[in-house]
């Protein structure tokens, strides 16, 4: 396993970490003795997470209460930064608008251009040339099974998820070059507070596993059940020098691949039908 701080440097920045996954991810950094910089809007849960890392971990926080939709997002994030020495960028913030595209407003798929695409751009770029002048770092950019397809109702969210995920593979090529890692790291299904409110939301109560049998059987037989964001994050870190694209579960791999070799329309209809079995 990697010594991420001796490999990549003390410190790593992790968007959307106050809750859930990116809070995974923080977690499991700080307990390989990472330091970490916590990006979030929310800041009662951030300092909430920031408290519990250094209580757990004894490793230096900082919360930045920052919108990443936002365009100062930049300046903000340089402002608290400028005095580290950033080793990782793990890029986890997404925005879902959920719905029939036609049917939810522009200005909510515009904001998830700006989350899930705009800011991604803006951090791994600029983080990611100051890592290129130390000669070491490495970039993992978020993905999900849902960039891997069109899909019906979270047509934005996968495209958005999409653009992460081609440009985390080519920054693999290009930044290996000047010895940092870069990783596309693509998810599949995680119980999250998100997830699990999406769920309510559709259904007015937790999904039982018979319900989520079924939507897995109308997708593909290989669609892993969902994991914990812990199993998530930690299965993330012996993939860190392997890009360039890693899954979060050997089963969203295989069904990825088994994906690749189907008819577009096939695998786009059977997303379809997975898709509406729970949101309509």
């Amino acid at each position: 396993m990697i010594d991420l701080t001796e490999r990549y440097g003390p410190w790593a920045v992790v968007a959307g970490a106050s809750t859930g996954l990116g809070a995974a991810f923080a977690e499991e950094l700080a307990r390989r003795g990472m330091n970490v910089v916590l990006l979030a809007r929310r800041a009662t849960l951030l300092e909430e997470t920031a408290a519990g890392l250094r209580e757990r971990h004894g490793v230096s926080v900082r919360p930045v209460t920052v919108d990443l939709a936002s365009p100062d997002l930049w300046s903000v994030v340089s402002a608290a930064t400028d005095d580290l020495e950033i080793g990782m960028l793990v890029y986890n913030a997404m925005y879902d608008p959920t719905g029939r595209f036609l049917e939810v407003p522009l200005a909510e798929h515009l904001k998830a251009v700006a989350v899930n695409c705009a800011a991604p751009t803006i951090l791994a770029h600029e983080l990611g040339r100051r890592m290129v002048d130390r000669g070491r770092g490495c970039v993992v950019l978020v993905s999900s099974m849902a960039a891997l397809q069109g899909i019906k109702v979270f047509a934005s969210y996968g495209a958005g998820k999409a653009y992460g995920l081609i440009l985390g593979e080519g920054l693999w090529d290009e930044l290996r070059e000047q010895g940092v890692d870069a990783l596309a790291y693509v998810v599949g299904a995680t119980a999250t507070p998100h997830y699990v409110e999406m769920q309510e939301a559709a259904s007015g109560a937790r999904p039982t596993e018979a319900q989520l049998a079924e939507v897995r059987r109308a997708g593909s037989e290989a669609v892993a059940a969902p994991r914990t964001p812990e199993q998530v994050a930690a299965a993330l870190m012996p993939l860190l020098d392997r890009g360039p694209r890693g899954y979060s579960h050997p089963d969203d791999e295989a069904r990825a691949e088994a994906d690749a070799r189907r008819p577009r329309r096939e695998v786009v209809e059977a997303m379809g039908k997975m898709t509406s079995l729970v949101w309509g």
